[in-house]
């Protein structure tokens, strides 16, 4: 016999016995992740982001070791001008993934709140600012850090 599932229960499923509501943030923190990485991926000149990050490695190591004050300045510019270019061309994807994920945040928010949940870890001690637990804001933060570094090795993304 098929039971229907509907969204709270998805939000509010306890999986392993975890917290209400950790799965389907892990879940919809992963999903969001993969998404804005193969945006990334497919919006960025991977080649050109890669020799750049090179450039500054090797910038960086002449820095540490330049004494004379004008080579300072000619490498430092250049520095800013390598910075300039990377931010170019990672304005693109920002621009395109920034609306997507404004609305998944307002339906997080919503659906979270509709569902009673507060905190998802709980950390039994009261700390000044966030308080004695993580909800799921701080749990999206956590798994899309996770999932980003793991998701940029897999997919080689620069």
């Amino acid at each position: 016999m098929l039971t229907s599932f509907s969204l709270a229960d998805f939000i509010t499923a306890r999986p392993f016995g975890w917290p209400a509501g950790l799965a389907a943030i892990l879940v919809i923190s992963f999903f969001v992740t993969l998404f804005q990485i193969l945006i990334y991926k497919k919006m960025t000149n991977q080649s050109k982001l890669k020799e750049i990050k090179q450039r500054q490695k090797e910038l960086q190591q002449e820095l540490k070791h330049t004494k004379d004050t004008e080579q300072l300045k000619q490498l430092q510019e250049e520095m800013l001008e390598l910075m300039h270019e990377s931010m170019k061309e990672n304005f693109k994807p920002m621009i395109v993934t920034f609306l997507p994920l404004i609305i998944v945040f307002y339906w997080l928010k919503h659906t979270y709140t509709q569902a009673g949940i507060g905190n998802i870890i709980s950390w039994n001690v009261n700390l000044p600012i966030v308080g004695t637990g993580g909800g799921w804001l701080f749990c999206y933060i956590l798994f899309s850090i996770i999932f980003s570094m793991i998701l940029r090795k897999l997919f080689r993304v620069h």
